[in-house]
């Protein structure tokens, strides 16, 4: 799958969208709406303010299959509700953020190489200079490579990293008008990269990007000192024998020789030791010196020039190279690769609840679909509790409620999903929120550890059942006497409204893996009076 630009119906034609911006879109639209519980795409318009711009899916009929149908869908909400705008917005920033990044590298390349060549008396000791050039670099990419080996996964490295905080902050240093559409695409972003793997690679490509400007722009003013300035060169130690000096020199040397660079031979070596080694007084010291320098012909010179830039090039430009351009092709794979998942929830409740006929051009039957997992039936357990479990509710909800919180006798165990332990009759334990998959598995084994009598699930009404949850609703059931489900939302006109836009979706969805309306409560009063009842 090679990405190309999105056609006119999924964005103005004067700005152009690649596959990605258009996948990008779609998780944004996606995300807003799980969050808002919302069917129609809300949200603030550029230029005259906020607005409300309903989209009519029957407006969008299904043309060239599900995932095209999603993300015209999605840019046609990203137009109304500012995500286009911001999005866009999104993307100039970044690119300045990065040029800035790329300018800075270059001034710090420039500079590193500078310091070691801008001494007065043009006296370059190889060895630390070197050393000084390449440290830093080398060392940089030999702990990207052990922690992606450690770790099983490919580091993102600091460059990036920065790169990417510098971007995730940017709404919150002022920017646009829609605020909480620059917000929503930006966690979209994240979202959407780490999940598809992109994110490592793209992090991992800009940090060795800078990187390689750093080096060239070492290189290049390198080669620019030693093009226009005459220098010498000299070796200090205090411990090392010069023979031991020349095998050093030499070893060091043995990869860039094999591409032509000059290896400085033993007595280059032996007289740039003596440059610095005189017993004279301290007074003649620096006259010996000089004159022992001056000395140098101008095949040591260049022997010793070649040197350094063959250490330059070999063993810190070209490394970062070829795992640059490794990052570089695995990130078009991905890039190439990259789908909407349309098993996730959002995606999946739109195809299912669309009213629009999707013929494709189907010549085989259609695959008889299975029937959803039924909730077990009412049956006794050993205990007597009752519990409330909230699952995956709103932030903006108070948990647990100030009523049911007050007048309860005891309370879910320390940690989330935790069930707590065992009440007496009229009295009931509240959990935290159970939200990932992991609070999940760890509810799911203290329920089927210690059975409640009743357990109520206190649902987000304002958000649409998804296949998992009503899977392990239906899997909590077995661990349960009676499960019933409690549709919560706040009391905000919008909150509101959107839950009772839901309510008979989340009911349809209940009764087709076997909880009736009678089992389903939306009041606070009715899942009191059910928790404290006596069996």
């Amino acid at each position: 799958m090679i990405a190309a630009p999105i056609t006119p119906a999924l964005a103005p034609t004067e700005v152009p969208l690649s596959r990605f911006e258009a996948c990008w879109l779609a998780e944004a639209v996606r995300l807003r709406e799980l969050a808002a519980g919302a069917d129609v795409g809300i949200g603030t318009g550029s230029g005259s303010g906020p607005r409300t711009t309903e989209l009519s899916d029957e407006a969008l009929p299904i043309v060239g299959g599900e995932e095209v149908w999603l993300l015209r869908r999605a840019a046609a909400i990203a137009r109304d509700n500012g995500m286009l705008e911001a999005t866009l917005a999104w993307r100039r920033r970044a690119a300045l953020m990065l040029g800035l990044l790329c300018v800075l590298a270059v001034l710090s390349g420039f500079s590193a190489a500078l310091g070691f060549f801008g001494a007065q008396e043009r006296a370059v000791n190889v060895v630390w200079t070197l050393l000084g050039l390449i440290g830093m670099p080398v060392l940089a990419l030999l702990l990207w490579v052990v922690s992606s080996l450690l770790t099983g996964r490919v580091g993102a490295g600091v460059p990036g990293e920065l790169w990417m905080w510098l971007m995730s902050h940017a709404p919150r240093f002022g920017g646009g008008a829609n605020h909480a559409a620059e917000v929503a695409v930006v966690r979209a972003l994240v979202a959407m990269t780490s999940r598809s793997g992109l994110a490592r690679w793209w992090l991992g490509f800009i940090t060795h990007s800078l990187w390689l400007l750093v080096l060239a722009a070492c290189l290049v003013a390198m080669l620019l000192a030693l093009g226009l300035r005459s220098y010498s060169f000299v070796l200090e130690t205090t411990i090392l024998a010069p023979e031991d000096m020349t095998g050093l020199v030499q070893g060091f040397a043995a990869l860039p020789a094999r591409l032509g660079f000059v290896v400085p031979d033993t007595e280059m070596v032996t007289a740039a030791l003596a440059a610095t080694q005189t017993d004279a007084p301290s007074a003649g010291f620096t006259t010996d010196l000089t004159t022992s320098l001056a000395a140098q012909s101008e095949a040591t010179r260049r022997a010793w020039s070649s040197w350094l830039v063959g250490g330059l090039l070999v063993y810190a430009l070209l490394p970062r190279l070829l795992v640059w351009m490794f990052a570089a092709v695995r990130l078009w794979q991905l890039r190439a690769g990259l789908a909407l998942d349309i098993s996730l929830p959002g995606y999946a409740e739109l195809l299912r609840h669309s009213a629009l006929p999707y013929s494709p051009g189907v010549v085989d039957a259609a695959p008889t679909i299975p029937l959803p997992p039924q909730v077990a039936e009412i049956h006794r357990v050993r205990n007597h509790d009752a519990v409330l479990l909230g699952l995956e509710l709103g932030r903006d909800l108070l948990w647990p409620p100030a009523r049911l919180a007050t007048q309860r006798t005891g309370a879910g165990g320390g940690g989330s999903g935790s069930g707590g332990g065992s009440s007496g009759g009229g009295g009931f334990n509240v959990t935290e929120v159970v939200e990932s998959r992991e609070q999940r598995r760890s509810t799911l084994a203290q329920l089927e550890a210690h059975a409640p009598a009743r357990l109520l699930l206190a649902c987000d009404a304002r958000l649409s059942p998804d296949r998992g949850t009503l899977g392990w609703m239906a899997e909590v059931s077995h661990h349960a006497g009676e499960l019933r489900v409690w549709l919560v939302s706040p009391d905000t006109a919008e909150d509101v409204a959107a839950a009772a836009n839901r309510e008979q979706i989340w009911r349809n969805s209940l009764a087709a893996i076997g909880l009736g309306p009678e089992r389903v409560m939306t009041t606070e009063s009715a899942a009191y009076a059910w928790l404290i009842q006596h069996d």
